[in-house]
């Protein structure tokens, strides 16, 4: 290499690095500057390139900080891509809590459609009709053949009667 290129090379860097120091030292001796002066009416602040605010927001108290860089889509990206996570890592798919073991539908006007479901962890089976209450927030809404309507939280969700043989 020649030493034309060298020099360049040397004042490349060394103007890389004045500007480097300028730039974050002369940021913060700003900031330092700016926070020694008693302010008055007339003088706004200046938003610094390191000010301390969330979502635009000035920072309060670091509850709500806290709280709002949790909710922030700067933080949910690093959650949702954790690079501490095993290869091919998916995650896991919400499981229904309930499974629809069959279904009474009669012949007659005057008794009504039952169907029965049972709860998966526990294993607990009910028999219940149009209207009502599986747990607190879960109801049956409609009942078909080989199939339940159950609102959870104003949520609806169908559960289909597994008709699949069973092969082991």
């Amino acid at each position: 290499m020649s030493t034309k290129h060298l020099k360049t090379i040397v004042f490349i860097s060394l103007g890389v690095f004045v500007f480097l120091i300028f730039g974050v030292f002369g940021t913060r001796r700003i900031q330092t500057a700016a926070s020694t002066q008693p302010k008055t009416e007339t003088q706004t602040e200046m938003p610094l390139p390191f000010s301390p605010r969330v979502l635009g927001k000035p920072l309060s108290t670091p509850q709500e900080t806290l709280r709002d860089f949790q909710s922030s889509a700067f933080y949910l990206t690093i959650v949702d891509n954790n690079l501490f996570r095993p290869l091919g890592w998916r995650p896991p798919r919400p499981r229904e809590p309930y499974r629809l073991l069959g279904t009474i539908l009669p012949t007659d006007a005057n008794t009504p459609k039952q169907v029965i479901l049972q709860k998966i962890p526990v294993g607990r089976i009910y028999t219940v009709t149009i209207g009502d209450t599986l747990d607190a927030d879960t109801t049956v809404t409609d009942i078909q053949p080989k199939q339940v309507t159950l609102e959870n939280a104003g949520v609806l969700r169908t559960l289909k009667l597994n008709t699949t043989p069973w092969i082991k």
